[in-house]
């Protein structure tokens, strides 16, 4: 008898696609489409606000609101370095002196007399564009500051995700079926797109965004965690465009579930590469970083741009495939969610199930045992 299941693909090597390169700030791109471009290439430059900070002078200098300005050893619109004299209050003998440096290169912006309270605008930062991948430029808008680029991808499909696409120095913390928590995350990591194991707890989570990590891959995560991220519900595999401040990318399901080997062994071979993530389509962009792929990517026609979308189905196909012996699935239901293997054997006559359910079983040998899996628990993987 035929059994039929569902296709999902969760790795897609060697494919060529295109990437969207943004300018951060105001700037300008550097580049014209048809330019062939390689990933250390600067393609364009930008400018970022980078904010500003208050100080409570009033409450620093132990002095009422409206005497702050005499303590100022600036006035309001110079600029200022980082850890130069911003206020200095004389005291009598060693008693009473006030010292106040500045905590960040800034302009002193503004002071409000009736709190004390000095807002420092910080300096804005240069920010080069670089391509990050090989490729050639396919159109450039001046206008949005972004430049799509036809370039040569592997992509891992994710089971379900959060945030915009962001992009980064890939990172792995550990191993594929670690518990990662806040205690690991450095601010080294800045910018950097980061591997965890079977789970992110909710705080590591939390430490990664206040430390500007640009995304995290895991192997799971919790329910409550992800509804938090995805506006209090559990959408799944539906993608949502949302955003908390990073691009998290969850591959195998809710609760903790070791990284799939076909997915780690494909991201431990990007350890300090540069990729992209995007978390609303769950899905990780790993560049080719070797200059042969640009005979592919010249050769290879796309669609036009108005009509070309990029996968957004996290890797579903709505094909089904028969069960045979030796294909490669993996274990979407039971206690054993997430494991893989192979198929050694099927049993062609129904069983009950304890749920009082009949289906078919299979046999799926996974590298530490051999499991009697029911067909509706299975998925075959590619």
């Amino acid at each position: 008898m035929k059994h039929s299941v569902h296709i999902r693909l969760r790795v897609e090597k060697n494919v060529v696609t295109r990437v969207v390169r943004i300018l951060k700030g105001k700037g300008s791109l550097t580049v014209k489409a048809g330019q062939q471009v390689t990933p250390d290439e600067i393609i364009g430059n930008g400018t970022i606000a980078s904010g500003f900070r208050v100080l409570n002078l009033s409450t620093l200098l132990s002095v009422p609101p409206e005497e702050v300005e005499k303590y100022l050893t600036r006035q309001l619109g110079q600029r200022i370095y980082k850890g130069e004299l911003l206020a200095f209050k004389k005291g009598w003998l060693l008693f009473g002196k006030k010292v106040v440096t500045s905590p960040a290169d800034g302009v002193l912006d503004f002071l409000n007399t009736k709190t004390g309270e000095l807002k420092i605008a910080f300096l804005s930062k240069k920010a080069d564009l670089p391509a990050g991948v090989f490729g050639f430029v396919e159109d450039v808008d001046t206008e949005r500051g972004q430049v799509i680029i036809r370039t040569l991808v592997s992509k891992i499909y994710g089971m379900f995700g959060s945030g915009r696409s962001r992009d980064g120095i890939l990172h792995i913390l550990g191993k594929k079926d670690s518990l990662v928590s806040k205690e690991e995350i450095q601010t080294k990591y800045d910018g950097q797109i980061l591997v965890g194991g079977s789970l992110f707890f909710k705080d590591a989570i939390s430490v990664c965004i206040s430390q500007g990590v640009s995304g995290i891959i895991t192997g799971g995560i919790n329910a409550e965690d992800y509804k938090g991220m995805a506006g209090g519900r559990l959408v799944f595999p539906k993608k949502l465009d949302n955003d908390i401040g990073i691009g998290v990318v969850v591959c195998e399901g809710f609760g903790s579930i070791p990284i799939g080997d076909d997915i780690f062994e494909v991201l431990s071979e990007y350890e300090g590469k540069f990729v992209f993530i995007d978390g609303n389509k769950a899905l990780i962009s790993l560049p080719s970083f070797s200059s042969a792929s640009l005979i592919k990517i010249k050769n290879t026609k796309l669609p036009p741009l108005l009509d070309h979308k990029l996968r957004e189905s996290g890797g579903y196909s709505m094909e089904a495939q028969e069960l045979k012996v030796g294909l490669k699935v993996r274990i979407v239901g039971n206690s054993c969610l997430g494991e893989q293997g192979k198929i050694v054997s099927r049993d062609d006559s129904l069983t009950l199930l304890p749920s009082g359910v009949k289906d078919y079983l299979v046999t799926v040998e996974t590298t530490r045992r051999k499991l009697q899996v029911p067909v509706a628990n299975l998925e075959i993987i590619g």
